[in-house]
């Protein structure tokens, strides 16, 4: 996979939107005129937007060791 450059003003502005949206959303569902179902739709939402911004923090490399698996 490719690594997420943080620095670059294109991530800067993924951020900033994505931040914007999130607001946008929490407004939303704390709003009493918000159906539950659709209260539903935002926190997908909000779900999808958190695993945007998870795409740019640092993650251990998996291990991957010389196994027989008891074979």
């Amino acid at each position: 996979m490719t690594r997420i450059d943080q620095h670059s003003a294109t991530w800067a502005a993924v951020t900033a939107w994505a931040e914007r949206e999130r607001a946008s959303i929490r407004d939303q569902i704390d709003s009493p005129a918000t159906s539950h179902d659709h209260t539903q739709v935002l926190r997908g939402q909000l779900a999808a937007i958190a695993d945007l911004l998870a795409l740019a923090e640092e993650r251990p490399a998996i291990a991957i060791t010389q196994e027989t698996y008891g074979l």
